[in-house]
Formats: structure tokens, C-alpha cells, sequence
């Protein structure tokens, strides 16, 4: 048997390591004509949105899945990681810790155990959105190479350089995505021998075992594909909000471009977006109760998938004949962070105060699970501030403040806007907490951190702890108190755990770091 990538099957319809021997996916033989691409392109490379769950299911997989439909919750335990996130109790107190399944499932990942692929009853948890993430760029390989080869015989190959175009966006996005999870950050002084995912961009079988590409290698096949998408979508209508356009591909180059510190880049990316003219909402226009972040949305370049919100901040979840909290809300940490008048507080946050409880629970998304992704959304406000940030890392303060202030003009009343005046490494931390604030519950933040940790202009490393909550006759404590050391300090820990099925089919040759055996603080 040939030794080729089992990171997992190819497409849905492939459910063995034999049917790799083939040189194409089993799902192409129907292939003839650019329609078809198309709808293995949506069927296959696209994530899917909407949302349920099923215990059953749930019980072995990490975290959240609903089988019938397909549909699944994407990196679920990305919001677990960062210093945004705090556990609660509320309602019944008994109900919360001994029956809440959100919490049994995400307490390791959320006190960064060593082995976080187990649940508080030491039960194992399968991770499969590694394996699900290289389905879809085995998909995407196939739809790539196959858009070359038919575009010849077409007389017209807008569809095909469309098709194509999309597919390498979402390439490009999905190893952004694992880069970011499994890897580690981008480094520019070391990123040629650092660590990161296989890279795996031929749709031909390989006889080889794979293992970690570097940094590097990942990084640059990222910005090729997404300047090969952009090129190719270039004149593209967008037919809606959830096929992707050149406008996101723009987008999510100035972010990769800001990762790998080419700060020029990021400036001139982010310019080729906000020169086509998308609008800002404002919010001094929002109403209580309105979505603030939705596809419909002007600020909304791209989505796909689903969200987690509705289940990570819901108020209760009814359990029988008790009503139970689902164990995560808000940090203080992050809520301090913004100004009393910021208009954000009020469209991102509902203050648990007013419902049994404490904190602020996330409703910028407003539990629309199957309208816009908590991971997967590209939106107007981060192209703000990726230019932001690159033009005060090149110590272009004016350019830098200006840009800000263009945000932070729909996000404060005329009368509250203050002017942004700081200068120097003061301004880049200023707009890094405007990042915080903005994209807060989107993905970001976690990423954010490990990047700043490695930064070659203006690094910035902190600790995170995470307390864990019990209770004793009606009253809550905390049980417990861990931390995330700076990043220099526990490096392993900024990065999950490849899983073990794809180390094990590869005989050894993709490893991990030693994860630190982390106890609570005092013990």
C-alpha cells in the first residue's frame, strides 16, 4: 500500500485508507462539466452552517456534531483558549456543574491540560475538525487541478476561473485556520525551521509519509493561493454572502500579510478592499436587540459555517426541570477594556446582572448559528484594523490614528469620540485592544496573542488564568485557579495536539511538543 496523507479520506464519500490508492477522488468520476465543479465545490469545500446537537454523537467528538445533517460546529474550542472567556454558575447550581455538557467537554482545553482531548470524566474526545479541514483541501486539490484542465475546452472560463478562484481561497483559509491551531505562530526570524501543518496542495496520491512543513512553506502557499484567488475572482459578481469574493481574498491577504510582518503588504491589501467602497455600520444607528454582526450586513464580506455563541453564551439551557447555565461568559478583562461610551457594550453584550448572574454574555451574532460564522466570517472592521496596525508597526502614526479613527467614528457618538493622539508602541497596543474589542468572539484573539508573543516590532506577552467554579449548598466558589504562562515560557501550550490517528498513520514522522502537566496554582 501506498503511504500517503490519511488525514483523513479525501471526500465524504471516501471511508478508507485503500481508497486513497486512487488518483483522484472517488466524487470526481461525475465530473464532466463546469456545473458539476461547482457543485463539488459547494458540497464539499464549503463549510456548512446551521447547528444542532447530538449527545450521542457528541459524546466521542471534539466537541460538538450533528451527524444527520452534516452540519457542525467548527473549532468550537478556539473561544476557550484566550483571556476573553471566564466559566459561571447560575440557575440550578447542582444542575450546572454535574449535568452541563458544554462544560464537562471544554474544561481540560479551557485550564490547558496537557492531554485536552479528554473530558472532566476522563472520558476521550475525538478532534475532528483536523481531519475534516484536510477532507476539504483534498477536495479543494481536485476541484483546482480539474478547473485547469477543462478550462481549455471552454470558449467562455469565467465559471471556471470563478470556481477555481474560490477554491483557492478557501485553501488558503483552512490552512490559515491549522496553522494557527496546531502550528506554531509565524516567527520571522525563525519561521524557515519552525513547525507548522503538512502542506498538502496536489490532488495525486503521494508515496510518502508526511510531516510538519515549515512556517514558512505554509505562509507562502497561503498568500500565493489567496493573490491566484484574487486574481482569478477580479470582475466576479458575488452572489451572496456566502460564496466568497475578491473583496474577502483582499481581506484575508492583508491579515496573513500582517501575520508574516510584510506590513507594506497588509497596507496596500487592506487599501484594495476599502477602495471598492464597502460601508461601516454605525452604531450610533443600532437598536437593542439587532443583530450586530449578520451576512446581511454591509460590514459582512464573507461567511460560511456556523457559531458557537448560542451555546458558549447562552443564558440557560433547560435540563429536565432545571434551567443550567452553559459555563462560559465574558472575562472582566476584556470588558474593562472598553470605555463606558462605547457603543459595542450595548450591541455585543447583555449584561447577566439583569438575569441571575454577573458578567456579559456575547449576542453581537444573536444565536444565528446558521447566518454567520464565529470563525469562517470576514469582515470590514478587521481590514480597518489590519491597515491600522501595519502602518503603526511602520511607524506611520498619522496614516495609523487616521485609519482608526475611521472605525471608531461608527462606534462612538460624535460627542463621546475622543481624538486617538498616542504615538509609537503606546498606539500599537491601543489599536491590538481595539482589535480585542471589535473582534472579540470571532476567532481572532487567540491567534492575536500567539503572533504579538513572536512580533519582531513590538512584542507583548501576558499570563491568562482561568478560575474553575463549584458550589456548596446554594453558594459558588472557585474550586480552582490555573495559568497560561507567557508564551516564551510554555510554548507548547499555545498549540493543540495534532491527534493522534494522523501521527499514528504516519508512522511517527508528525509530532507534537510536550504539552506541560498543568495543575491548579498553589498545588
Amino acid at each position: 500500500m501506498k503511504k500517503i496523507l490519511c488525514l483523513l479520506p479525501l471526500l465524504a464519500a471516501i471511508v478508507s485508507c485503500g481508497d486513497f490508492l486512487e488518483e483522484r477522488s472517488q466524487n470526481m468520476a461525475y465530473v464532466e462539466i463546469v456545473g458539476d465543479l461547482d457543485e463539488l465545490l459547494i458540497g464539499e469545500c464549503y463549510m456548512k452552517g446551521g447547528y444542532s446537537l447530538d449527545s450521542a454523537d457528541a459524546n466521542k467528538n471534539f466537541y460538538w456534531t450533528q451527524p444527520v445533517s452534516g452540519s457542525k460546529y467548527y473549532f468550537p474550542y478556539i473561544h476557550l483558549l484566550d483571556d476573553d472567556v471566564t466559566e459561571y454558575l447560575l440557575g440550578n447550581i447542582a444542575a450546572t456543574v454535574e449535568k452541563n455538557y458544554t462544560r464537562k467537554k471544554a474544561q481540560k482545553v479551557y485550564t490547558w491540560q496537557a492531554d485536552p482531548l479528554i473530558d472532566s470524566e476522563m472520558n476521550a474526545i475525538e478532534d475532528q475538525n483536523w481531519r475534516d479541514t484536510y477532507k476539504r483541501i483534498a477536495a479543494l486539490n481536485a476541484v483546482i487541478a480539474s478547473a485547469d484542465e477543462m478550462r481549455p475546452a471552454e470558449t467562455d472560463p469565467t465559471d471556471v476561473d470563478r470556481i477555481q478562484g474560490e477554491a483557492y481561497f478557501l485553501r488558503a483559509q483552512y490552512f490559515f485556520w491549522l496553522a494557527n491551531i496546531y502550528g506554531q505562530p509565524y516567527c520571522k526570524a525563525t519561521a524557515a525551521t519552525d513547525g507548522c501543518v503538512p502542506l498538502k496542495v496536489s490532488e495525486a496520491v503521494e508515496d510518502r509519509y508526511f510531516e510538519r512543513s515549515s512556517c514558512q512553506e505554509v505562509y507562502s502557499q497561503m498568500a500565493a493561493d489567496l493573490r491566484r484567488a484574487a486574481e482569478l475572482l477580479r470582475g466576479k459578481q458575488q452572489s451572496t454572502k456566502y460564496r466568497t469574493c475578491q473583496a474577502a481574498a483582499f481581506a484575508l491577504l492583508s491579515r496573513v500579510s500582517l501575520y508574516m510582518e510584510d506590513y507594506e503588504a497588509a497596507v496596500n491589501y487592506a487599501d484594495s478592499v476599502l477602495d471598492k467602497k464597502h460601508a461601516l455600520l454605525d452604531l450610533n444607528n443600532y437598536k437593542l436587540g439587532d443583530n450586530a454582526v449578520y451576512a446581511g450586513s454591509t460590514e459582512t464580506l464573507f461567511t460560511h459555517g456556523a457559531n458557537i455563541m448560542a451555546v458558549l453564551h447562552a443564558p440557560a439551557m433547560k435540563y429536565g426541570v432545571n434551567y443550567i447555565s452553559s459555563g462560559y461568559t465574558s472575562s472582566d478583562d476584556l470588558m474593562s477594556t472598553f470605555d463606558e461610551k462605547d457603543l459595542r457594550r450595548k450591541a455585543f453584550f447583555i449584561d447577566r446582572s439583569l438575569t441571575h448572574g454577573s458578567g456579559f454574555r456575547c449576542v453581537k451574532m444573536r444565536f444565528k448559528a446558521d447566518e454567520v460564522s464565529d470563525n469562517f466570517a470576514i469582515r470590514l472592521p478587521e481590514v480597518y484594523l489590519n491597515k491600522a496596525e501595519a502602518l503603526a508597526l511602520l511607524g506611520r502614526d498619522s496614516e495609523a490614528q487616521a485609519t482608526l479613527q475611521l472605525l471608531r467614528e461608527k462606534r462612538f457618538a460624535p460627542e463621546d469620540l475622543k481624538p486617538v493622539s498616542l504615538t509609537g508602541s503606546s498606539l500599537i497596543s491601543f489599536i491590538r485592544d481595539e482589535r480585542r474589542r471589535e473582534l472579540c468572539f470571532e476567532g481572532h484573539r487567540w491567534f492575536d496573542l500567539r503572533r504579538y508573543a513572536v512580533n519582531s516590532v513590538c512584542p507583548f506577552t501576558k499570563s491568562i488564568r482561568h478560575t474553575v467554579l463549584n458550589h456548596d449548598n446554594g453558594s459558588v466558589f472557585v474550586e480552582a485557579e490555573y495559568e497560561l504562562k507567557p508564551y516564551d515560557q510554555d510554548i507548547a501550550a499555545y498549540m493543540l495536539p495534532i491527534p493522534s490517528y494522523a501521527i499514528d498513520f504516519n508512522m511517527g514522522n508528525l509530532t507534537n511538543l510536550v504539552r506541560p502537566e498543568r495543575n491548579p496554582i498553589g498545588n
